[in-house]
C-alpha cells in the first residue's frame, strides 16, 4: 500500500510541476516585449557639440554680464575716492588758510588772440613763490573763461607788493615778455587777485593786467 501510495504522490507531483512549467511558458510568451528602438533613436538624435556651445554661450553671457556690473562698481568706486580727495582738499585748505588771512591769485585770459601765454612767474613781496608753465589744454579753458589759481598763501594786515612776469608769443610769432606790478593793503578776511591777459582791438596787442577783488 506504501509503494503504491508513493507511486500516485509522484504522478501527481509530475502532473503538477508539468502544468506550472506550461504556465510559465504561457506567461513568458505573453509579456510584451520592450521596445528599446524610441530610447536609442532620441539619442542617437542629440548633438553633444550643440549643447557644448549653447552651455558656452550661457558662460559668457553670465561673464560679461558680471564684468559690467564690476566695471560700474569700480567706476562708482572712483568718483567717491575723486569727492572724498576734493572733500579732504577743501578741509586742509581751510585748516592751513583760514579765512581772516587767506590771499588766493588767479590768472585769466580773455581770448588769446593777440598773446599765447606761455608761463607766469610771481613774485611776492620781492621773493619768488610760484611758478606756472601752460598746456595747450590749459590754455583752451582759460579762452573759454576759465581761471586757473596760480597760489594760494596767508597774509597779514598790511601793505604788501606783488609782481607777475608774463611770457608767451604775440600774434606776429615774436617772442614776448611782459611784467606788471602792484601795491595793496591787505584787510582782514579773505582777498583775491587776478593777473589778467586782456586782448585790445584798438590796438591790436594784449594788456596785462592786476585785479584786486
Amino acid at each position: 500500500m506504501k509503494s503504491k501510495f508513493k507511486c500516485l504522490v509522484g504522478i501527481l507531483l509530475f502532473v503538477v510541476n508539468g502544468t506550472l512549467a506550461q504556465e510559465d511558458k504561457k506567461g513568458e510568451q505573453a509579456a510584451p516585449k520592450v521596445d528599446e528602438k524610441p530610447a536609442k533613436t532620441w539619442v542617437s538624435s542629440v548633438d553633444p557639440k550643440k549643447f557644448a556651445v549653447a552651455e558656452t554661450a550661457a558662460h559668457e553671457k553670465q561673464a560679461q554680464s558680471e564684468l559690467k556690473q564690476i566695471s560700474k562698481n569700480i567706476q562708482r568706486l572712483k568718483s567717491d575716492v575723486i569727492r572724498l580727495n576734493k572733500d579732504l582738499r577743501d578741509m586742509e585748505e581751510k585748516l592751513l588758510f583760514p579765512s581772516n588771512t587767506r590771499f588766493s591769485v588767479f590768472v585769466s585770459l580773455s581770448s588769446g588772440q593777440f598773446f599765447r601765454l606761455e608761463s607766469v612767474k610771481l613774485k611776492l613781496n620781492g621773493k619768488l613763490v610760484a611758478t606756472q608753465l601752460f598746456s595747450d589744454k590749459q590754455r583752451a579753458a582759460l579762452s573759454r573763461g576759465g581761471i586757473h589759481r596760480l597760489y594760494i598763501t596767508n597774509l597779514n594786515e598790511g601793505m604788501h607788493t606783488a609782481t607777475a612776469f608774463f611770457t608767451g608769443i604775440d600774434n606776429n610769432g615774436r617772442a614776448l615778455k611782459r611784467a606788471s606790478n602792484v601795491e595793496f593793503r591787505k584787510g582782514i578776511g579773505s582777498e583775491y587777485l587776478e593777473l589778467a591777459v586782456v586782448d585790445d582791438g584798438a590796438t591790436q596787442e594784449a594788456k596785462f593786467q592786476m585785479k584786486r577783488w
